[in-house]
């Protein structure tokens, strides 16, 4: 199997029906198969963050969103640390104009030398722009 870095918005997409639901579902549960999928260490952040948002503005219910907060952290993900990324990530969210959070997503595809999965079309194109391989969540249909 394979090794990704994921960036929030698919891994949201886990939980939250969106337009790549079943991709992001299909391609979390080869982590039960032995693909690693690697996220920086405030990933689950930005996610909670977004369930936040649904609950504030979208009527999600505080209870369903506990529960998929904690859903999410079950999930077998490689958390890694990104203190070291700062600087590199720092450099490349200027070049791109890009948010720092979205920049270290790059950066730790970098350090990792894998493959970014990602549906945010701005940092697809920072990513592309950085030389780093692009996963297409697309590949990951179910059949």
């Amino acid at each position: 199997m394979a090794d990704y870095v994921v960036d929030a918005s698919v891994v949201i997409q886990y939980a939250i029906t969106q337009q790549y639901t079943p991709e992001s579902r299909n391609l979390i549960s080869q982590m039960y198969q032995g693909s690693q999928l690697h996220i920086p260490e405030f990933c689950l952040l930005e996610c909670t963050n977004v369930l936040w948002k649904a609950v504030r503005f979208d009527n999600l219910a505080v209870t369903i969103a506990t529960q998929i907060v904690r859903e999410l952290q079950r999930l077998p993900f490689q958390i890694e640390s990104v203190a070291s990324l700062l600087p590199d990530a720092l450099q490349i969210g200027l070049t791109h104009q890009l948010a720092i959070y979205d920049s270290l997503y790059i950066t730790l595809a970098q350090q990792l030398d894998i493959p970014l999965i990602s549906v945010d079309e701005r940092q697809v194109r920072a990513a592309i722009a950085q030389n780093v391989t692009i996963k297409l969540i697309s590949d990951f249909s179910p059949s």
